[in-house]
């Protein structure tokens, strides 16, 4: 029992490699391309036994053979049945063996005979190293799936020989190709085919039994396609099992599989190409026309109607530009919607096409508001008639679709805004499309812009109505993916790309904004600005109904969101809410622009006169003005501040004026916002575009000074003065509006202390570097030596340097007056000159105080150079006073001056003098410790020192 099993075991084994060889002979038979023969050396040593004389092997002459005189279909049908007959029939003789192995398991005592002794038995009778046999009575149920991937390999074959032989009809596409728009050329040229496919290798007309009817030979290889990939993805769970038993089978099985595979590829991809190429060719747009060739509906001319389709007769279902569509969504895959040929590639290019016609018209629609007139567009659609006469033998490339072709062409007229616009005459042959605007659709819009806008609309929705009808055929599923693209809303999530290449929103967006929204601001356009709300609403309204009828803004957007809330009814429904961003954002820009490009040289004196107030307490205090504290004091300020103040005021007075309050809610409180902006803006510009000026140029340090100074004070008053108005305004109106809430919160005191932080932080920085500058000049100069040198008795260049230093530092502070004196106001040139003399003055102040002995001749010295920069000191100051005002406006604004004054007269006067100015109390300024210091350091030991030092000692 277990012989007769494993001989036929053996038996069915060699009939599974004969099989599989045979299915791989027919994989090299048919492939172009040059693959291993794992069988070769095997089969070789079999043929060469049986060939004695060791000349040409049996299977050598018939690869030889078919290479040279190819073979039949009938040929190729016959051994296909022939092989799917082997393959029946093993796997018939294999089941019943795996059934009879079955049977005996449940009978233990069969025969007498245990089943696990047979099943040893037959084990242990194979020889292992045998790659071409059955190996195991375990390997049964994988040799089932083995001959089952045959027979699919076997049924994906057939189908692509099936596509083979289409391609010999190089995949022409529907009759509708070389129709000529009548019924006797239909016929006529129903028999012409077209070059054959660059994959075929033999020049014949398809057969009846491969061309089926209904369905073109393009439409037929993509289905077909499609079978065998079914097929070979069931056929590729069986590739996914364990490799058992023979790995040599298990490879020609992968081997086969992929042969078959890249075939498939090859045919889908030769499709996908000239379904693209044919929609290409087919659908032509340039730049003052669309045409549609091969798409069927140009069999009879057509009305366009702008309230509903156009009315196409004849059946459209079959026709070549209706195949490339069928062929690229049969291959479509949504997970890769993007990636190679596909439907999605075609319908964005196509975008791209038609938005780019559109684009280019928009600059005429430019040219014509910039001479005050309006584009007009003449649409005309015709059918034209382009017959090609063929023999029946004579064959044409695949991508040249004869027949008749409808086309819409146009051409703009640029017309007056006040004048009529007549209608065109038309010829016979063509079908005037009414899409022009009339003269009371003209005289109705608010402007030429207004009108030019409904006019591009109008055009839009003329030549997208032409492209759902003619180029698209009407269907649904075509009319979202182009719409999708069309109509993307712009987002920021999308960067630079074909969709946003293709993408028509944003124009249109664009268009409206520039047409539709005025830039001025006056009651008149106030009151047209609400006006032309509604008539956007209306027009952008019928625009969407259009496309949304025509399926355009039904789909979804590459993003996934809904193109049906399109953006530009967003956009028409708050026109006015536009148009006062855009003023905002005007009036914003107008600032930047002052503040970027202007020049901030440029000055002008501002402010008051304002005399200094008399003493506190004095009877001349009485006659000071009591407004002065409320006056900006005379100034120059730069011309950018004064025009931003202007912007403000300007934008103010348009928030606190009555009819736009009543017209557009919303416009007082961006005006206010704006003006607030502007404001903001001057701070965060000018110290950043002139940071360097700023913090080196002692001018551009006063100026933004002045500035920062001259706008806080007009923030101080501008918020009362104009709140008091808007105010008036919100008391005529509801307690809810904007208004009301508008005059709660008017003000800019709060900009005050920004703007006078920067003001102290430019002016003090400036003083900070002026002072560091004074200390370089003087200590190079003022050296530790001069200390010890005020004890010499004769004159020594210590003395010099000192004097060259004091020379050095009251030029310096010169030229600084110069600069500041006409842009600083009084107070504030005062205050600075001030903080800078004390600073001289200190450095020069202090070796006196330290020096541990002062010489007859060093305090002469010292009483010239004290009393000369005293009076250099006090002619920097601004006043228009004598010397003597000179010294005490000096003795104001430098703390250090009359300090210097004293202890210049203390280096010239005896110790009685001392005494006496020490009881008129003239040496206020002087401390007691370093009075003690000069008089020690200046007299010799007496008693009359001894006096005087002690009543500066504290008791």
């Amino acid at each position: 029992m277990a012989d007769e099993m494993e001989q036929q075991l053996q038996k069915l084994g060699r009939s599974i490699n004969d099989a599989t060889r045979e299915a791989y002979d027919v994989m090299i038979a048919s492939s172009g391309t040059i693959v291993g023969d794992i069988f070769a050396d095997k089969e070789n040593n079999r043929n060469n036994k049986n060939d004695d004389d060791g000349g040409m092997s049996n299977r050598d002459g018939m690869e030889m053979g078919l290479a040279l005189f190819g073979t039949t279909d009938a040929y190729k049908l016959q051994m296909d049945e022939e092989f799917r007959g082997k393959l029946s029939a093993v796997e018939k003789e294999l089941d019943e063996i795996f059934e009879g192995l079955q049977s005996l398991r449940e009978d233990e005592n069969h025969n007498g005979q245990d089943i696990v002794g047979i099943e040893e038995g037959l084990d242990s009778g194979h020889n292992p190293s045998d790659d071409g046999d059955i190996l195991s009575i375990d390997d049964i149920p994988h040799m089932q799936h083995h001959i089952q991937f045959l027979q699919q390999c076997a049924q994906a074959k057939t189908l692509l020989g099936h596509v083979e032989k289409l391609s010999f009809s190089n995949f022409t596409t529907s009759s509708v190709v070389s129709g000529t728009g009548t019924e006797s050329n239909d016929q006529e040229n129903k028999s012409s085919v077209f070059l054959l496919s660059p994959s075929a290798q033999f020049s014949f007309r398809p057969t009846s039994d491969v061309l089926e009817e209904g369905e073109s030979p393009m439409v037929q290889a993509a289905r077909l396609i499609k079978e065998v990939d079914s097929i070979l993805e069931s056929a590729t769970l069986t590739l996914k099992d364990e490799s058992v038993g023979s790995s040599r089978l298990f490879r020609l099985r992968a081997k086969i599989f992929n042969e078959l595979q890249t075939e498939a590829c090859r045919f889908k991809s030769e499709l996908k190409h000239r379904a693209m190429t044919l929609i290409e060719r087919c659908i032509v747009v340039e730049e003052d026309k669309i045409s549609v060739r091969g798409s069927g509906t140009a069999k009879k001319a057509v009305k366009f109607n702008m309230n509903s389709s156009a009315d196409v007769t004849g059946d459209i279902s079959s026709s070549p530009l209706s195949d490339a569509f069928e062929v690229l969504d049969s291959f479509s895959d949504h997970r890769f919607a993007s990636f190679g040929e596909t439907l999605d590639i075609a319908m964005k290019e196509m975008a791209r096409k038609i938005t780019g016609a559109i684009k280019a018209r928009m600059a005429t629609f430019d040219s014509a508001l910039a001479s005050g007139e309006v584009a007009m567009f003449t649409m005309r659609e015709e059918y034209i008639n382009n017959t090609r006469r063929n023999d029946g033998n004579q064959y044409y490339d695949f991508t040249n679709v004869g027949g008749a072709s409808i086309q819409l062409s146009w051409a703009s007229t640029n017309v007056q805004y006040e004048e009529q616009v007549g209608n065109d005459a038309g010829d016979s042959s063509t079908s005037v499309i009414s899409t022009e605007i009339n003269e009371t659709v003209i005289k109705s819009a608010p402007s030429a812009s207004i009108a030019s806008f409904m006019s591009l609309l109008k055009y839009i929705t003329t030549l997208l109505v032409f492209v759902h009808d003619h180029a698209l055929l009407s269907r649904i599923e075509l009319s979202n993916v182009l719409g999708k693209y069309i109509f993307r809303p712009p987002s920021s999530e999308f960067t630079l790309s074909v969709v946003d290449e293709g993408s028509l929103i944003t124009d249109l967006l664009e268009a409206m904004r520039r047409w539709c929204i005025p830039e001025e601001s006056s009651p008149q356009v106030w009151k047209m600005v609400k006006t032309v709300e509604h008539r956007l609403i209306n027009e952008v309204g019928v625009f969407e109904d259009a496309m949304a009828k025509l399926n355009f803004l039904n789909g979804s957007n590459v993003d996934g969101t809904d193109t049906s809330a399109s953006v530009l009814s967003k956009l028409a429904k708050s026109s006015c809410q536009a148009y006062v961003e855009t003023q905002r954002c005007r009036i914003i820009n107008t600032g930047r622009d002052l503040l970027l490009n202007s020049d901030y040289h440029n000055t002008s004196r501002v402010g008051h006169i304002v005399k200094d107030p008399a003493e506190p307490g004095s009877l001349d205090s009485l006659n000071d003005d009591p407004q002065s504290a409320f006056l900006l004091q005379e100034c120059s300020v730069s011309v950018v501040a004064q025009e931003v103040l202007r912007l403000c005021r300007k934008t103010l007075e348009d928030a606190s004026d009555h009819d736009a309050a009543l017209t557009i809610d919303t416009f007082p409180s961006s005006m206010y916002r704006a003006s607030r902006e502007v404001l903001d803006l001057f701070r965060a510009i000018i110290p950043t575009r002139y940071g360097k000026e700023i913090a080196s140029i002692p001018r551009f340090a006063a100026v933004l000074h002045n500035d920062c100074v001259f706008l806080a004070h007009s923030c101080a008053f501008l918020g009362a003065e104009y709140k008091e108005k808007i105010s008036k305004l919100a008391s005529s109106m509801d307690e809810s509006s904007r208004m009301k809430m508008l005059s709660e919160v008017c003000t800019f005191v709060d900009l005050v202390p920004p703007f006078r932080d920067l003001a102290s932080k430019s002016m003090g920085s400036m003083i900070e570097m002026q002072k560091v500058q004074l200390y370089e000049l003087i200590s190079t100069r003022l050296t530790a030596s001069f200390t010890i040198a005020l004890g010499s008795n004769e004159s020594v260049s210590e003395w010099d340097d000192a004097e060259t230093a004091l020379k050095a530092a009251i030029h310096h502070l010169r030229h600084l007056s110069q600069t500041w004196k006409n842009v600083l106001t009084r107070n504030v040139y005062n205050i600075a000159m001030g903080n800078l003399v004390d600073t001289v003055f200190v450095l020069f102040l202090e070796p006196v105080l330290k020096a541990p002995e002062l010489s007859e001749p060093a305090t002469q010295f010292m009483h010239y150079l004290y009393l000369e920069a005293a009076k250099s000191a006090a002619e920097l100051f601004h006043t228009d006073g004598s010397a003597e005002v000179l010294f005490k406006i000096a003795a104001k604004y430098a703390v250090e001056f009359e300090k210097l004054q004293s202890i210049g007269q203390f280096m010239v006067m005896r110790l009685d003098d001392i005494q006496r100015w020490l009881e008129q109390g003239k040496f206020k300024s002087v401390k007691a410790k370093e009075l003690s210091h000069l008089v020690t350091a200046t007299f010799d030991e007496s008693e009359k020192r001894r006096s005087l030092l002690n009543s500066l000692t504290p008791k």
